[in-house]
């Protein structure tokens, strides 16, 4: 099932959802829960409003076939999400992001085009804190604190980011979810915890930190070139950076942000930086159309890899193969011309 979604502010996402769907729904003034019909699963999604901006989303859901969302983010959204369980694929801007083990997510997007799939038959149980960076940014006491939460969330702008996965957040998560408060205690309750994630997530993300160098010892710096090791010779099918953090023995913070302070770009830069140089040779060598180059090098969206290609060499994959193509015409000419 495929749905289109247009969230022109934080709390459009479950609205048109319930609309699409068709569901049931039961409400208050501050919260709603929507049962899915059985053609499309079982299960619900219970929405709490916390205030304008602000809001809490719980989805326990098992699809009866792929569940496919492309959402236009035209509103600035920060969300902070845990997934206790489930299979989900995002596509956004050439970018990916899988999910299918329990992990938490942090986002900042806005006037992007997200495609969300969750797969049929499997349970997926998600907690979502949604916010607008302002509402964030009301928490900050002073212009210094505003002006270090704003480089915090730029941090972190365009980009679906694992965080450290720590049993303070797990219980934070599990008491959310388990929540027995009802009316007027229940919404005071919620939002305690959605703020105590908030204040976890950035405790385990580095918060104060982020933007200032850091100083990496000799063993860090042996580590982060495996890393990048590991990067170039998996880049087709990338391993995440907990897998990464796993494998070399060093905690995920430390890692993004020192990779990027010793190589001067993002994990994920690099692997973009692969695939469009593989993509390059499978043009030229294999003579592989766009669409298959763009299988080969991990893309399932063809006009991502366009995109993503263009921005690298400044021309689409397509002009670029007419070029290869008038080149190797004219070699051949020549070889000719010379017999």
């Amino acid at each position: 099932m495929t749905l289109n979604i247009w969230n022109m502010e934080i709390h459009d996402l479950f609205d048109q959802f319930t609309i699409l769907v068709e569901g049931t729904v039961q409400q208050n003034k501050w919260e709603q829960r929507l049962t899915i019909p059985p053609h499309i699963g079982k299960g619900s999604v219970t929405r709490t409003r916390i205030r304008p901006g602000m809001e809490i989303m719980y989805t326990d859901i098992t699809f009866e076939q792929d569940m496919k969302l492309h959402i236009q983010e035209a509103c600035p959204l920060f969300e902070l999400s845990y997934c206790v369980s489930g299979d989900i694929y995002c596509e956004w801007n050439g970018k990916e992001s899988h999910t299918d083990i329990p992990t938490g997510n942090v986002l900042f997007l806005e006037d992007v085009q997200v495609y969300e799939e969750k797969k049929a038959g499997i349970r997926n149980k998600l907690v979502e804190v949604r916010l607008t960076p302002n509402e964030l940014l009301h928490y900050a006491g002073d212009l210094t604190e505003k002006q270090q939460m704003g480089t915090w969330l730029t941090h972190h702008r365009g980009n679906i980011d694992r965080f450290p996965d720590t049993p303070a957040i797990q219980r934070c998560v599990s008491e959310m979810i388990h929540c027995k408060h009802q009316g007027t205690m229940k919404r005071l309750y919620m939002e305690s915890k959605a703020l105590e994630f908030i204040a976890l997530f950035g405790e385990s993300d580095g918060y104060g930190s982020v933007g200032g160098s850091m100083t990496l010892r000799h063993d860090d710096i042996t580590k982060l070139k495996q890393v990048h090791q590991l990067v170039q010779i998996h880049f087709e099918q990338p391993l995440s950076i907990r897998e990464l953090a796993k494998r070399v023995g060093m905690n995920e913070f430390k890692l993004k942000k020192g990779f990027r302070e010793l190589f001067d770009m993002t994990i994920f830069e690099l692997v973009r930086q692969k695939r469009m140089e593989k993509a390059l040779w499978y043009m030229e060598v294999e003579h592989l159309n766009v669409g298959k180059t763009a299988v080969s090098v991990g893309y399932s969206n063809v006009s991502n890899f366009t995109t993503t290609f263009r921005k690298h060499y400044g021309c689409n994959p397509s002009e670029y193969l007419k070029r290869v193509d008038q080149l190797d015409f004219e070699r051949s000419k020549l070889q000719k011309d010379f017999d």
